[in-house]
């Protein structure tokens, strides 16, 4: 069983049944959010207890991509680094899917263009209240797998001004 106490971001794991390869990405609380090694693949939001028991490290390395030396003790997790805050144009558009079991979703942009979005950028609580057909403003923000939407926010209806 995977500690979760172990990995840090940046370690590649490997789904125990699947045999699919993931990169950690970001760690929470309660979820750790993966990205896999292969093209046309989703990054994948899991809940902390299935991840320990349906992961393991990917050959024997940690982050940083050093070899580790037996088992030793359990280690603090590192901190991601600080997000940078989103620079850039505020955008308007409506959502135009959510999928919520899966923590992401789309606007179509009052310039036309679909962008994604995905709750790690933004508050729970602003991700919750979320509808299809909301009218929303957000940043747009570069990332390796083309533009995203960060920074969503809802524009509550009276206020679209």
């Amino acid at each position: 069983m995977l500690d979760i106490e172990e990995v840090d971001p940046g370690v590649p794991v490997t789904h125990s049944n699947t045999g699919l390869r993931y990169i950690v990405t970001d760690l929470a609380d309660d979820e750790v959010l993966l990205t896999p090694d292969k093209e046309g693949m989703q990054d994948l939001l899991v809940p902390v207890a299935l991840f320990e028991a349906e992961f393991v490290l990917s050959g024997n390395y940690r982050a940083g991509g050093t070899r580790r030396k037996g088992k030793g003790k359990s280690r603090a997790r590192a901190q991601a680094p600080p997000r940078p805050a989103p620079s850039g144009p505020k955008m308007k558009g409506r959502i135009k899917k959510m999928v919520r079991d899966r923590g992401f979703g789309f606007i179509r942009g009052d310039d036309g263009n679909e962008v994604f979005f995905h709750r790690s950028g933004m508050s729970t609580a602003e991700y919750d209240v979320l509808n299809e057909g909301d009218v929303v403003e957000y940043v747009i923000q570069e990332s390796g797998r083309g533009p995203r939407a960060e920074s969503v926010r809802n524009i509550p209806a009276g206020a679209e001004s």
